[in-house]
Formats: C-alpha cells, structure tokens, sequence
C-alpha cells in the first residue's frame, strides 16, 4: 500500500517483536511522503482492526462522513511528527556529553589554544 501510494496514513505499534518486522516502515513512509505515526502498544492498535494485537495499519479509504477527521488526523500528524523528524534526530539524545567526552573535548581546546598562541608568537 506504501509503495503504491494508496495509504494515507500508516500507523506502526512501538512494541513489535521482533522489531525487524516494521523497522523499515518510517524510512519508506518518509520516502513515499507518506504521513506515520507511532502508537503506544500493540493491543491499542488491535482493537482497531477488532483483533488481539496488531503491529501497522495502514488507512486507504474511509467512509464520506469520516473524510474530514481522517484529514485533521493527517495534517495533525504530518505537522507533528513527519515535518520535524530532522528537528528530533538533531536533538536526539540532547547533545548531553559523558565525563571522558568532555575531557576530551577540552584537552582539544587546550591544544588548539596553544597552537593559536604559538602561531600568533611567531608571525
């Protein structure tokens, strides 16, 4: 449905296993400029569909009633989630440096400082 462009929005579990199952799911959306999004549980999304679990739906059609939900949920989610995912895999992990990283950083900064001061010394 993905590949075909025929889903207008796909909507993955966070907790398949194995996570082999889906995990190319949100670079192919992304490539297809499909609209995803990922839900908390599995069972969640199985009820949706009226089964024990499920790992993705993937919404083609509605009825006509529902049209003006399923676009609000769609633009809802592309605004959200699909239009930042370069702002949140920037931010991923919050730039926070471990002890050794920020030792290291700093005797850079020591060395380039000194080579500054060598060269500003001799010319």
């Amino acid at each position: 449905m993905i590949e075909k462009k025929k889903a207008q929005l796909v909507i993955i579990a966070h907790d398949v296993e194995p996570i082999e199952i889906v995990v190319y799911l949100p670079a192919l959306c992304r490539k297809m400029n499909v609209p995803y999004c990922i839900v908390k549980g599995k069972s969640r999304l199985g009820r949706l569909v009226h089964r024990k679990t499920c790992t993705c739906v993937a919404i083609t059609d509605v009825n006509n009633e529902d049209k003006g939900q399923l676009s609000k949920l769609v633009e809802s989610v592309r605004t959200n989630y699909n239009d930042r995912f370069d702002e949140i895999r920037k931010h991923w992990g919050g730039g926070i440096m471990g002890n050794k990283s920020v030792a290291k950083v700093v005797a850079k900064e020591k060395i380039r400082a000194k080579e500054e001061a060598q060269k500003a010394g001799l010319v």
